[in-house]
C-alpha cells in the first residue's frame, strides 16, 4: 500500500481549486449576435496582476451586454505548468443590440460655433415634431483648441 504524506492532497487540491474560475457581469443591457473572444487573455501571479483592458468599443458599438470571464482546462494546465506565475484566462465579450441611437435620424453639428449650434438644434426640434421620434444629434469632438477659442482664451 502506499502511503501519501499531506503534500499531496493539498497539491490537488490546489490545482482542482485553481480552475474553478467563471465570472459573468451583465449589464442590463439586450445582448446581440456579435461576440469578442480572447481565449488567453493574459494575467500574472495567480491573476494578482491583472490583464490589460479589452478595448471592443470599435466592435462593440452599442455597448457591451455581458462580459464571461473563465479559466479554461487548457488555462489551467498553463497556470499549473508555470506554478501560476503566467495565468492565462479566457474572455468572451458579447456586445449589446443595436441601441434606438444607431438607427434613428442623425444630424452632425459642423462646428461648435452658437449659429450651427441653434441651426442644429432647431433643424432637430422639427424633425423630431414632424416623424414622431426622436432624432440623434451629433456634436464635434472638442479639442483644447476648441475649447479655448470658445472661452474666448489665445493659444
Amino acid at each position: 500500500m502506499v502511503k501519501l504524506n499531506w503534500r499531496t492532497p493539498f497539491a490537488v487540491s490546489l490545482l482542482a481549486l485553481g480552475a474553478c474560475y467563471h465570472q459573468v457581469v451583465e449589464t442590463g443591457l439586450p445582448a446581440g449576435t456579435q461576440t469578442v473572444s480572447k481565449p488567453w487573455t493574459p494575467t500574472w501571479i495567480f491573476g494578482l496582476v491583472p490583464a490589460t483592458p479589452i478595448d471592443v468599443r470599435s466592435t462593440c458599438r452599442s455597448g457591451v451586454a455581458f462580459v464571461d470571464t473563465k479559466m479554461s482546462f487548457a488555462n489551467g494546465l498553463v497556470s499549473g505548468l508555470t506554478i501560476g506565475i503566467f495565468t492565462p484566462r479566457s474572455v468572451v465579450v458579447t456586445c449589446a443590440a443595436q441601441s434606438a441611437a444607431n438607427g434613428a435620424t442623425r444630424i452632425d453639428v459642423s462646428s461648435t460655433t452658437d449659429d450651427a449650434l441653434e441651426v442644429a438644434l432647431s433643424q432637430a426640434e422639427a424633425m423630431s415634431r414632424a416623424a414622431g421620434h426622436g432624432v440623434y444629434v451629433v456634436f464635434p469632438t472638442a479639442t483644447a483648441e476648441t475649447f479655448e477659442l470658445t472661452m474666448g482664451g489665445a493659444r
